[in-house]
């Protein structure tokens, strides 16, 4: 059971561009491996995932971050190769308590049989986010599986409790936040890139999300992440002038 990318917010054009880009500069600087991150995640975002795998692998021996092992995982467990992905999974939690890694550990686990370990991962996830709406409907779909009918059906209650509550919740205009702030802090901006990844997957129509995260990625040095972000903004709110100036600051 995978995520389906093909849903992705980036057009398939601006991928190509993207792609194209980097590989251009990555004859010019082999070693950079935010750039080869950037490579990775468009390769990913298009479907091309073997190739996806490839450039994660040889960012984590330039830089082996957890980042990297996280989206290494997720490339892993959609080309089925389930086994790997709970080693790249594994790594991950060796040295960070993410929520969604325990998450797509517990994809992983499942899709090799193993359920039992896929509900203690799921649980770990959910002590950690307990509205983590996607973990309590997979651990209601494994207890059904495991023919554990009013268990599963509590965690379906709750998956619809929160999703009316969000959806109550939708008008993202009154979300007042400021995250310049964190730019000046590689771990924050890691943090920020993840969040904000997560909020306009939620809320794929709200401009000032797709803004701030094009400045998180551009203080990254992910360059044409960031400019897809803020046309992205634009292609929302045509008339978003701080995005405009930020997408043509060449």
């Amino acid at each position: 059971m995978t995520e389906n990318y093909a849903k992705s917010y980036y057009s398939e054009g601006l991928l190509e561009e993207a792609i194209q880009e980097n590989k251009r500069k990555l004859e010019a600087d082999p070693s950079n491996h935010m750039l080869r991150c950037s490579l990775a995640n468009s390769l990913f975002r298009i479907g091309k995932i073997e190739e996806a795998i490839s450039e994660y692998r040889k960012c984590i021996e330039t830089s082996p971050s957890s980042e990297y092992w996280n989206n290494l995982g997720k490339a892993l467990l959609n080309a089925g190769k389930y086994e790997e992905a709970q080693k790249a999974f594994i790594n991950v939690l060796e040295k960070n308590n993410w929520p969604d890694a325990h998450f797509h550990l517990a994809l992983a686990l499942r899709s090799s049989g193993k359920l039992e370990e896929a509900l203690k991962e799921l649980d770990e996830s959910l002590k950690i986010n307990p509205k983590y709406r996607e973990a309590i409907n997979e651990r209601a779909q494994i207890l059904e599986t495991l023919n554990r009918k009013d268990e599963a059906l509590t965690e379906y209650k709750k998956v619809i409790a929160l999703f009316f509550a969000e959806y109550q919740a939708r008008d993202t205009e009154d979300y007042c936040y400021e995250t310049a702030v964190l730019l000046d802090n590689n771990d924050l901006i890691d943090e920020l890139i993840r969040q904000l990844r997560q909020h306009i997957q939620k809320y794929p129509g709200f401009a000032d999300g797709y803004y701030k995260l094009g400045q998180a990625l551009e203080a990254k040095g992910l360059r044409n992440e960031a400019m897809m972000a803020f046309r992205r903004a634009l292609e929302i709110n045509p008339s978003y002038e701080i995005a405009r100036k930020s997408f043509w600051k060449r």
